[in-house]
């Protein structure tokens, strides 16, 4: 994976999250991202893990459906493109392509995991955006001043976020750094 940005952050303080935002390329610059780029930050330290602490069960059910919003959802399929039965290789009855069942909502991707062929979703970035607006009640981002980049250096911006409910935020235990794309 490419990673675009190197992000810190401190750890949470309520419903509040501070930290620090860099593209990891030079030649990149400006920072116009909104709410969503927060809600982003904070579902990827959530699904790869980047030393942070646990959710509940209540806020990882959550942060799948979000996920699948941002990503689009995977559907399994049989060779010939019919709907397996949750959990099972076998084709659901009745027999249905996954073409047919999922119209206009196809994203084009196909591949073959664990066993089973699968296809892609579209994401729904507008549910995405919505459901954003419900948790980030709060985002401020403030670009550095780029006088003082060493040259091979990307912008940088502080962020600060603060969500609707703490069990957003309850992954961020202590200060915590990763790499993201």
């Amino acid at each position: 994976m490419t990673y675009i940005f190197e992000v810190f952050t401190e750890a949470r303080r309520g419903t509040t999250l501070t930290g620090t935002v860099r593209y990891l390329d030079p030649d990149n610059w400006g920072f116009d991202q909104g709410p969503t780029f927060g809600l982003q930050l904070i579902m990827d330290v959530w699904k790869e893990g980047f030393g942070a602490g646990p959710v509940s069960s209540a806020t990882e059910a959550e942060f799948e459906e979000l996920f699948e919003l941002y990503v689009g959802s995977t559907v399994r399929v049989d060779e010939e493109g019919y709907l397996l039965e949750e959990g099972s290789t076998q084709v659901r009855i009745p027999r249905v392509k996954a073409e047919e069942f999922y119209k206009g909502q196809l994203g084009g991707a196909r591949g073959f995991s664990d066993g089973t062929h699968y296809i892609c979703l579209a994401p729904r970035l507008d549910e995405f955006a919505r459901r954003t607006e419900e948790i980030i009640v709060s985002w401020e981002i403030r670009e550095d001043d780029s006088t003082d980049l060493d040259e091979d250096e990307g912008t940088s911006a502080d962020f600060t976020l603060e969500v609707s409910d703490p069990r957003y935020l309850e992954h961020f235990t202590e200060n915590t750094w990763f790499q993201t794309g």
